[in-house]
């Protein structure tokens, strides 16, 4: 491994550390960062784009890690495309729920910058529900649309609860909302 990569890698593991000991994100500064990391300040903005990006990584390292364990019945053929696509959902809320720690902070991040990583990862199983019967892009759109839609929702919970009565940190009312989502559009 090469000494730049290096450097990137002790960032990511310096800010996987500091989440792991933080109770808000907001408290991980670069300084904190490139103290933990033993590199200098410029570091961060050589191999990232911004802090929140390095953090949003590190984020994600943290939940990746996770996600073997909430995943692991996946690959069960017997379910309906639409019971494998409401299962993902599920569990992909239920992580973001169990780890509100760390992605509550990184929501706007992901809405805004962050890239469509769980839309490629349903999109498949949106064209398994419709069997050839929507178009690639309409498939895509529907992806779309229920990975921001929940994003939003999970980052807004309080403001959609005054307007739904739907709490969405209560994982049955959770659960009934992802039907719901799902009723809207698959038949």
């Amino acid at each position: 491994m090469d000494k730049s990569n290096n450097t990137k890698n002790q960032l990511i593991e310096a800010v996987i550390e500091l989440l792991q000991e933080c109770n808000d994100v907001s408290e991980i500064t670069s300084r904190k960062i490139t103290e933990r990391a033993k590199t200098n300040l410029s570091t961060i903005n050589y191999h990232f784009t911004s802090k929140d990006e390095l953090i949003n990584i590190g984020v994600n390292r943290l939940i990746r890690e996770a996600a073997d364990t909430y995943f692991k019945d996946m690959e069960v053929s017997e379910k309906s495309p639409k019971d494998k696509l409401r299962y993902f959902l599920v569990r992909i809320s239920d992580m973001i729920v169990d780890y509100k720690k760390y992605t509550k902070q990184m929501m706007p991040y992901l809405l805004l910058k962050g890239e469509f990583t769980q839309v490629i990862e349903i999109l498949p199983l949106v064209k398994e529900c419709f069997q050839g019967s929507k178009t690639d892009e309409e498939c895509k759109i529907i992806s779309y649309q229920l990975i921001s839609f929940m994003q939003l929702v999970l980052y807004r919970a309080d403001e959609f609860k005054k307007l739904s009565k739907i709490n969405i940190m209560n994982k049955q009312e959770r659960d009934k909302l992802i039907d719901i989502q799902l009723n809207l559009f698959i038949k």
